[in-house]
């Protein structure tokens, strides 16, 4: 396993099925044959698109019964513990 913490298996599994429902294109490294490039294509974009959309509403939903100074204070606060894992 590498930083994506998951097998090669695993990647290549996943890959093959965002290919097959369309989201993705597969071509071969052109620098080295033994591996892939792997791209988006319009529509994976397009969800890619919706996915964020649809987590930044549920961020202003989550956050919309703050107060402005309590959003400050806990965005600082998170940007603290986020800190610590980098």
């Amino acid at each position: 396993m590498d930083r994506t913490m998951v097998s090669s298996g695993t990647m290549t599994n996943r890959l093959d099925r965002l290919e097959e429902a369309g989201f993705i294109l597969r071509q071969r490294n052109p620098e080295d044959g033994r591996g892939f490039v792997i791209a988006l294509n319009d529509t994976g974009f397009a969800l890619i698109d919706e996915a964020v959309s649809a987590h930044v509403e549920n961020q202003h939903r989550l956050i919309a019964a703050l107060a402005q100074d309590e959003r400050e204070t806990l965005n600082r606060l998170l940007a603290k513990w986020l800190a610590a894992f980098e």
